[in-house]
């Protein structure tokens, strides 16, 4: 009679990592809500239980508000109203003709540093530069 020895682990798909481990928190805690009683599972990674985790993620992000501003133009200058702390233009066109002026330039800027970098490799080390003072 042959038996079969099985070394390490009994797991068909290999050796179990920490990282696919399930998560598991404290036990006992209680719904953050301040009506709620609630105990959550150890498999919950929240503070709230489940109904009351749709409300308070949305009163995180729906909170006073932001500041209406007056700003002027980056590209035109007319002045405009915004409560986003970012906008910089006042329409979709002047934003992309923004971009535009952007991209000309840089694109110019490359055509001249190729240009000098190419000049540079055509012109011999001491030939450029003249020296002061001496005889030629």
């Amino acid at each position: 009679m042959m038996s079969t020895r099985i070394s390490g682990t009994l797991n068909p798909w290999g050796p179990v990592s920490s990282a696919s481990r399930v998560r598991s928190y404290q036990n006992g805690r209680v719904c953050f809500h301040p009506e709620c009683d609630t105990i959550l599972s150890i498999y919950n990674p929240s503070k709230y239980c489940s109904a009351h985790a749709q409300m308070a993620a949305s009163s995180r992000h729906r909170g006073t508000p932001r500041p209406i501003r007056e700003v002027a133009c980056e590209q035109c200058g007319t002045v405009f109203e915004t409560g986003n702390q970012a906008r910089k233009y006042c329409s979709d066109r002047c934003r992309m003709a923004a971009f535009a002026r952007r991209k000309r330039a840089s694109l110019r800027a490359e055509r001249l540093l190729q240009k000098a970098q190419a000049l540079q490799a055509t012109t011999p080390a001491g030939e450029g530069r003249s020296r002061v003072g001496s005889v030629a």
